[in-house]
């Protein structure tokens, strides 16, 4: 067998480990560390993140990211070929069967300008009041959970489950 490399396919893929963080306390903000990543097979690198703003709309719809009690949803986070931080946030599910890995997550689609980098999945208990937005509304909100980050160096094969 014989592997031509003329008709190689181009990929979005973090080539490092994003180590996302920061998403605790009271705040609005994130770290990561610089990551090298390809998009449609061009090479790139993110620069560290530092208490870095986190994007405030989601990058396909430009409509803000947000939840109300008893939801749930899964947050992509990621960056174009400019760099540009970016989260695209899946559809948003009903959070009230706590057991564990119990609620079906779906990942968003993901246009191929955009590498993911890593996800993260947030849910408004039941005590959430009012509407909490990523970006402005403060990580330790209350009644808000923020699952442990998953770095990612592409997107997984099947949607994400979580208590």
């Amino acid at each position: 067998m014989t592997i031509s490399l003329q008709n190689a396919s181009a990929g979005n893929l973090c080539l490092g480990n994003y180590t996302l963080s920061g998403l605790t306390g009271a705040a609005t903000t994130f770290t990561s560390v610089a990551v090298p990543f390809a998009i449609r097979g061009q090479a790139f690198t993110r620069a560290v993140n530092t208490g870095a703003a986190t994007p405030t709309t989601d990058a396909v719809t430009a409509a803000a990211i947000t939840l109300v009690a008893n939801q749930a949803r899964v947050l992509c986070w990621g960056a174009n070929a400019a760099g540009t931080n970016q989260i695209i946030a899946g559809p948003v599910k009903a959070w009230t069967d706590t057991t564990a890995l119990s609620t079906e997550l779906q990942l968003p689609s993901l246009p191929d300008t955009f590498c993911l980098f890593a996800t993260v999945v947030v849910k408004a208990g039941a005590t959430t009041v009012g509407t909490w937005t990523v970006g402005s509304s403060n990580w330790n909100a209350t009644g808000i959970v923020i699952d442990p980050v998953v770095n990612r160096f592409s997107a997984p094969d099947a949607a994400i489950y979580t208590a």
